[in-house]
């Protein structure tokens, strides 16, 4: 290798590791930190959009067993209704609790029609009350 070709790749690697630890304007700097700023946001809103889907979903969720729970009460309330007051009913429960599943009101206003104040007490309220030794 002669003199001359040694200087042109002496400064081929010179230029090389110069172009890689270049410096960077501010203008390139700026752009940098609003496309990390720009990121950020993203993220933040994904993020945001992701606790809000799972909320929903765990809403839902509880809807569900709510309305579990109170089916399960209305049969419990009917049964000892039942037993007590009218025991030939207690073979038609299921096809009472399926002809009235979720209009839980119109039911209500029958049992208070035909027996009156003997009418078991259906409503959401007492639901609420006796709802925590449901669970349990």
């Amino acid at each position: 290798m002669t003199r001359g070709n040694q200087r042109e790749t002496d400064r081929a690697r010179a230029q090389a590791r110069a172009s890689k630890h270049k410096k960077v304007s501010k203008e390139e700097n700026k752009a940098r930190a609003k496309l990390t700023v720009a990121s950020a946001d993203i993220m933040r809103q994904k993020q945001v959009a992701a606790a809000k889907k799972k909320e929903e979903e765990k809403r839902k969720k509880d809807a569900a067993e709510e309305r579990k729970l109170y089916g399960k009460f209305i049969r419990r309330s009917l049964d000892r209704f039942y037993k007590m007051n009218a025991p030939e009913k207690l073979e038609n429960l299921p096809k009472i609790m399926e002809k009235f599943k979720g209009k839980w009101d119109k039911l209500q206003k029958g049992l208070e029609k035909t027996y009156g104040d003997m009418a078991p007490n259906l409503s959401k309220e007492e639901f609420k009350k006796v709802k925590g030794k449901m669970a349990a």
